[in-house]
């Protein structure tokens, strides 16, 4: 039994004042007590049935708990009620519509939701949710309109949700096959947001995918450009384009100009550190790492990087297998990222 449940009692006799069983029944729920909210709710119901909030926030319980089909017929009877005022249908269509999506009945929520908005065309929470269930019904031309008025509303730009929505239906009709017009979506998707990280490697993707290696290295070196933090997502990408135009070398010069740019970049750094290491080149990339080290002599990334570079020019066999194995453990600890997979 929760603390609040102790103090008012399970089984002993309830308030009868409206207002004090409602305040029980918060308490009951910041109490993690469902069980107990109910029984203060079902009472708060009986003490003063003319009242919609009692039933409203019984409701919402019921979906809180999984009982959606409870939830549903509560908040249907609400609204065969005719002493509601207009707000408090509005209240109730909304919980309702909370209800079918809860339940997996996408249509029927959308419905309802419209429906709010043909009562309400400024309620914030129906276009949230509109727009989400849109995108997920695949409508996104509609999901996209919706995603316009909720930004009018909230004072922002609709420019980056319809990107990000537009990426959406590009991700969607890519993995249906439908390749060109996931192409035209990212390229209106760029459009409206120029920095989405996630367009340019879906575009990169795409254009891989028809051998065009010149156009994915293009989209693809935008996301360091965008975002240094994300350069790992299409470092080892870039590698196989400039591999793929006969240009293995490009892509050591294209990360130095990269680290001419922001010195720091930590990942930068490790990726050139890696294609040295990986062409043999141990002492470049032996250079690059301690020049990293100096630059960040708290990060342990490069020092482990450095460390696991330098075991392999190690005779003595123990030592080498204590250094490798220590820096292993602390890897599944995740104290450290693993040197393969630092690019």
């Amino acid at each position: 039994m929760g603390r609040f449940g102790r103090l008012f009692g399970r089984r002993r006799r309830l308030p009868s004042d409206a207002d004090a069983l409602l305040r029980g029944a918060l308490l009951s729920v910041l109490d993690r007590d469902l069980a107990e909210a109910e029984r203060f709710l079902s009472r708060a119901v009986r003490a003063d049935d003319g009242a919609v909030e009692p039933y409203l926030a019984l409701g919402r319980l019921y979906r809180m708990r999984g009982e959606v089909g409870r939830a549903i017929q509560l908040h249907q009877n609400q609204l065969l009620r005719s002493d509601l005022n207009p707000e408090q249908t509005t209240l109730a269509l909304v919980e309702l519509a909370a209800d079918f999506r809860e339940g997996g009945f996408v249509a029927r929520a959308i419905a309802t939701y419209e429906e709010v908005l043909a009562r309400s065309p400024r309620h914030i929470e129906a276009l949230q949710a509109l727009v989400a269930l849109r995108a997920g019904d695949q409508d996104f031309e509609a999901a996209i309109e919706l995603s316009r008025r909720l930004k009018k509303l909230e004072g922002e730009s609709p420019r980056l949700a319809e990107a990000a929505l537009r990426v959406e239906m590009a991700e969607r009709a890519a993995a249906e096959g439908r390749s060109d017009e996931a192409r035209k979506a990212l390229k209106r998707a760029l459009r409206r947001d120029p920095k989405s990280v996630r367009a340019w490697l879906a575009l990169g993707l795409l254009e891989a995918e028809r051998s065009r290696d010149r156009a994915a290295l293009a989209a693809w070196s935008k996301v360091p450009e965008v975002d240094r933090r994300q350069g790992p997502l299409v470092y080892p990408r870039l590698a196989a384009s400039y591999a793929a135009l006969g240009r293995p070398r490009d892509f050591e010069s294209h990360l130095r100009g990269l680290i001419k740019g922001e010195p720091g970049d930590p990942h930068a750094r490790l990726a050139l550190a890696r294609a040295l290491a990986a062409r043999g080149e141990l002492k470049a990339a032996e250079q690059v790492l301690r020049e990293l080290v100096a630059l960040r002599p708290d990060d342990l990334e490069p020092r482990s990087a450095l460390l696991r570079l330098r075991a392999g020019a190690i005779e003595d066999p123990d030592l080498a297998g204590d250094l490798e194995g220590l820096l292993e453990t602390l890897e599944r600890q995740d104290l450290l990222r693993d040197w393969e997979k630092l690019a």
